[in-house]
């Protein structure tokens, strides 16, 4: 039943519920198979399934293998996340949306310093930063090279400029390398083309303001577009509706008032019939809240002041090959940050890291039945920051070079291949190669059933290599982290009928040279010596219930067990099972409405060991939250100009819970008014 109450409040799974998760996955898959050979047998033979058929039924995907393939062909589960998705979800902030992926936990705020940000991790085990994924946008990657994980507003992006959203559930270290553990989400956006004309945005609401401007030109062969914007966000209150406890400053939310000055360019230059170049330029920053009331740092206020600026080129070749090449450099900072540690002193948290990456990309077919694409990368980071680095005030260097390549082969019209692999070197951790293999399988032609067999590893952070002590062992001094490293296995089943599509997954990764943040030992701080196992299942359906109507309903069920070394409690550290819901209906061609629902199962994170009394030391639970959103918008025409008046609500039950920590409550009942005008 959605969203039904859990009436069983044990914190973490046991024996029984392994068993039903046993059973439930040997039953699936028998009566799945028995389902499928029925089809097979069923449907017409050796009728060649066409690329047509599927481009047309399927949606293409970008991201997986760098090879532009139907989703029921590429070597790994993926959610797409188009426009009209974003734009039901109503959500405020980028991170929001990711709350419509399966096995995805979205924390609001939940950065206590250097970032007032949301969390955004794929099955668990995460701390604020969420190191364990990695987020590109057009295919440049936004990881932080000081703490890993994303500053989601910090991203020099507009919501309106994006076109969609791939995300990748599953390692994917064979396209993208190092720390694109657990999942990988690429957000594109729209071409210049796209978007010519005059675009306003304004929205405001309680504690929230937002105005955006968009122009969008054409010369000749060249299309371009500058977006501006302003937002004022003053996030949580200070106080909390239904602290768990008076004392220890546990009744305090996190500081997380926001000012976003945001500007970003693109222009797309046809040179001739088959080179195109793109260049983009983007800039976001703004005064910013971090910190709590009273805590081990105390509150700051700062100015932050992020900038990316890109070349990409592109020549099409034959046989629908391309040979791309592709520079950005990225600049993260922040000013003005002097923190009161809890000894009394102070220190210089200004915070900038550069960084500069040379990726070269050559896609083609060797024969009829194969697609191959190969190419690399060179990058090279620095990054200052004293406070966190130990009062180093010499920037910290990082290099990398990659090797990278991805075969698909139709080995009969029903069976496809994908084998892949990254070769990877960096100044951290030396060499490390991460293979993949898959195979796709059309049962018929609306039923697909996917093998994959991946791994990946996660580079340790500039941050936590210079946290690990060194340590001797046998006259040796070791002073260097391992790594993370997952073996991950999934068995993937999507379905099409009448009005409806399935997405089913079965995953088992295993997961080794954990780095702890939290070890107890005096001599041997921030090792390699955590293990874990993750599995479960997850499905997604996209149901058209009628002509103006859709529901898109996601479930997953994941347990996580570990050794728990070195003080880091993995065990349970993701919702055992978490849902969400967007029903959407078009009532005339001028009202639309949407109602989404979300609920996360109680859990717990590696990186909050520790909460106020009477809840037991060292490890506590997140209890189960729900929450309810909805938009109701109207569109209009004016003369030349089309526009839309929606209004959103979000938490319409006022619900008071907490997400990530007890000391981060999500805010109450939100409204605000937004007013979109294409001039």
């Amino acid at each position: 039943m959605l969203f039904s109450k859990n009436k069983n409040s044990a914190p973490s799974p046991h024996k029984k519920s392994v068993a039903r998760f046993v059973k439930f996955r040997c039953g699936f898959l028998a009566s799945s198979l028995l389902l499928y050979i029925g089809l097979a047998q069923g449907a017409e033979k050796n009728i060649p399934l066409s690329e047509g058929v599927y481009l047309d039924e399927m949606p293409v995907v970008l991201s997986v293998s760098r090879l532009s393939q139907p989703i029921d062909e590429a070597p790994a589960a993926v959610t797409v996340i188009d426009r009209q998705m974003i734009k039901d979800s109503g959500a405020w902030d980028l991170s929001e949306v990711m709350r419509l992926v399966p096995g995805m936990y979205v924390a609001y705020h939940s950065a206590s310093d250097y970032a007032a940000d949301s969390t955004v991790s794929y099955h668990g085990m995460t701390n604020a930063y969420a190191q364990r994924m990695q987020v590109l946008v057009d295919g440049r990657s936004v990881y932080s090279p000081l703490f890993g994980g994303m500053l989601w507003s910090d991203i020099p992006l507009a919501m309106d400029d994006i076109e969609r959203i791939e995300v990748n559930r599953g390692p994917n270290s064979a396209s993208y390398g190092a720390n694109s553990f657990l999942g990988v989400i690429n957000i594109i956006t729209r071409h210049s083309l796209e978007t010519q004309g005059k675009f306003v945005s304004l929205a405001t609401g309680r504690s929230r303001d937002e105005a955006v401007a968009r122009y969008g030109g054409q010369d000749g062969d060249l299309a371009y577009r500058i977006t501006a914007g302003v937002r004022n966000d003053q996030g949580e209150t200070s106080r909390m509706a239904n602290p768990l406890s008076m004392s220890g400053r546990w009744d305090e939310n996190l500081l997380d008032d926001k000012k976003i000055r945001l500007l970003t360019f693109r222009a797309d230059y046809r040179v001739n019939p088959v080179d195109e170049l793109e260049i983009q330029l983007g800039y976001n920053g703004g005064d910013r809240q971090e910190g709590s009331p009273g805590g081990n740092v105390i509150a700051v206020n700062k100015r932050a002041d992020n900038h990316f600026e890109l070349i990409h080129w592109r020549r099409a070749l034959r046989d629908n090959g391309e040979l791309s090449v592709q520079f950005y450099h990225a600049t993260e900072s922040s000013f003005g940050s002097t923190l009161n540690i809890t000894n009394g002193k102070t220190g210089n948290a200004d915070v900038i890291a550069n960084r500069y990456d040379l990726e070269v990309q050559h896609s083609f077919s060797p024969s009829e039945s194969t697609r191959t694409v190969w190419g690399g990368s060179v990058r090279y980071d620095k990054t200052y920051a004293p406070l966190w680095l130990g009062g180093d005030t010499k920037p910290t260097p990082f290099h990398l070079s990659r090797l990278f390549g991805n075969l698909e082969w139709r080995a009969r019209h029903d069976l496809i291949f994908n084998v892949g692999a990254m070769s990877e070197n960096n100044s951290v951790s030396g060499t490390d190669v991460t293979p993949r293999a898959a195979v796709n399988w059309h049962l018929t032609p609306d039923h697909t059933l996917r093998l994959g067999r991946s791994t990946a590893t996660r580079t340790p952070t500039t941050y936590e290599l210079r946290l690990a002590k060194p340590y001797f062992d046998n006259g040796t001094i070791h002073n260097k982290l391992k790594p993370e490293h997952i073996d991950s296995t999934e068995i993937g089943y999507l379905g099409s009928f009448p009005g409806l599509k399935v997405d089913f997954r079965l995953f088992r990764d295993k997961i080794s040279d954990l780095i702890a943040e939290n070890n107890s030992s005096v001599t041997k701080d921030n090792l390699n010596s955590g293990r874990a196992v993750v599995k479960g299942f997850e499905t997604q359906f996209k149901w058209d219930i009628g002509k103006q109507t859709r529901v898109i309903y996601s479930l997953s069920h994941t347990l996580v067990a570990s050794n728990n070394e070195d003080g880091m409690t993995y065990t349970n550290s993701a919702p055992t099972n978490s849902q969400s819901m967007m029903l959407t209906h078009s009532f005339t061609p001028n009202w639309r409405a949407s109602l989404m629902g979300y609920q996360n199962g109680e859990t717990h994170s590696p990186g909050t060991d520790s909460g106020p009394n009477p809840i037991p030391a060292p490890v506590y639970y997140i209890n189960t939250s729900r929450r309810w959103d909805s938009r109701v918008a109207h569109s209009f025409r004016t003369g030349s100009t089309n526009g839309e008046l929606a209004l959103v609500v979000q938490n319409l039950a006022d619900a008071h819970y907490f997400e990530y920590r007890h000391d981060n409550e999500f805010p109450g009942r939100t409204a605000w008014l937004s007013l979109k005008l294409d001039l």
